[in-house]
This record gives C-alpha cells, sequence and structure tokens, in this order.
C-alpha cells in the first residue's frame, strides 16, 4: 500500500518544511513508495480542521499521524525491519536527542536568523497572520528583525558544537550511515537554504561536508 504525506509548501508550490523534509529523508532510506500533496498554513486548517494543527501528516491504511517525530516512531515499528531508521536499539535515544535538541534550541535560533526570508517565501494569502504571529512573539517587526538577524549567527554557531563533535570520528551522526539523528539536524540545513541567502555555517565549518554527503545521500543537487 503507498503511503500518502500531506507536507507544507511555500508560494513556489515547493515542499519548504523543515519537519516534512525529516519525513521524505526518512521514507528515502527505507525506500518506501509514498505520494505527496503540498499544502499552505491556511489549507492544512480546512483539511484537516481540529485534528492536526500542522504538517507534516502521513496517512498509512487507516493510520492517519501528525508531528514528525510520531510519524518517524510509525515507520520504525511498522515498516523498518532492519532497524535502519534509528540504527538500531542503541540509535534510538540519540536520534531521540538530537530532534529534542533541534526542536528546543536550533530551530528557534535560525527561526530568529531568517524569519523575514520565512515570510516571504510563504503564500501571499498566510504571510498577513504569519506576521502578525512572528511580530507578537519577538516584539518587533520583521523588518526590525531582518536588520538584527545575523546577531544571533555567532551563538547559532557555537550551539552546533556537539554535531561537530559526532562528526569528527564518523562521517554521519548516526555512525557510518545516516539515521533520523541525521535527517532531523539535515531538515533545517536543507529548509534554510531553500528559504533564505543567509549562510549560517562560516565556510571552514566541519559541518558543510557532512551537509554536502548528507545531499548527495539523498540525491540533492
Amino acid at each position: 500500500m503507498t503511503l500518502y504525506l500531506y507536507d507544507m509548501s511555500n508560494s513556489t508550490g515547493v515542499s519548504a518544511s523543515p519537519y516534512g523534509y525529516r519525513i521524505h529523508e526518512a521514507l528515502h532510506l527505507l525506500s518506501l513508495p509514498y505520494e505527496t500533496e503540498l499544502l499552505s498554513f491556511s489549507q492544512v486548517a480546512r483539511k484537516f480542521s481540529k485534528t492536526h494543527k500542522t504538517v507534516p501528516v502521513l496517512v498509512d491504511g487507516d493510520h492517519e499521524i501528525g508531528d514528525s517525530w510520531a510519524i518517524a516512531n510509525h515507520l520504525a515499528v511498522n515498516h523498518d525491519p532492519d532497524n535502519l531508521l534509528f540504527g538500531g536499539a542503541g540509535g534510538y535515544p540519540l536520534a531521540c536527542f538530537i530532534t529534542r535538541w533541534v526542536d528546543a534550541s536550533i530551530m528557534g535560533a535560525v527561526n530568529r536568523i531568517i524569519v523575514k526570508d520565512i515570510h516571504d517565501s510563504i503564500h501571499q494569502a498566510d504571510q498577513a497572520e504569519y506576521r502578525d504571529k512572528q511580530e507578537t512573539r519577538y516584539g518587533q517587526s520583521l523588518e526590525a528583525l531582518h536588520l538584527t538577524g545575523g546577531d544571533g549567527l555567532l551563538d547559532f554557531q557555537v550551539s552546533l558544537y556537539p554535531a561537530r563533535q559526532a562528526i569528527k570520528e564518523y562521517p554521519y551522526l548516526g555512525g557510518d550511515s545516516p539515521t533520523y539523528a541525521d535527517f532531523t539536524l539535515h531538515s533545517v540545513f536543507r529548509w534554510s537554504r531553500l528559504t533564505s541567502e543567509i549562510e549560517l555555517l562560516r565556510p571552514d565549518d566541519r559541518l558543510r561536508s557532512w551537509i554536502h554527503r548528507m545531499d548527495i545521500w539523498l540525491k540533492i543537487d
């Protein structure tokens, strides 16, 4: 049975969600056939009403799963007999840690840095609501945030120290091959470069080579 994935689109109709990218990459790893429907922010609300506030949402037969971490666990239990997604039982705590770390720290930092570019990339019909939400969150206009966005770059780069250390001995966070731990962090950079021209990493950052390896593995140009 083919899986069905609902994901977020930007104004050009391209998949543009870091959380969605995690699942696309997980499905790629597991070689699972699936179809995708891309939705704007407002379309998500109309499509799912009160069941899901955002995407990704995976439909697998009678199961409808929201939240990327819940989807990853569903895939691991139901479609991963070789324990590839988390790299075996020992890899599950690592994937869990990386996911919580990225969600709690990394995503917020990147959002702050590129928030104006995110606004400009989404569907025009959703921009006013997004602007209001983000300006309330930060207490500044998006334009002011854009001017000072670079102020957080150094702290963001320093916060990536654990990931740099992890890839000193292994090519991937998951070890010799990528796992969901890699997908979670890679999705942030994949989303950022599609959305913004701001360079998040220094030219000599070790993570650049890891991102390149991930791109090659995923066959991303």
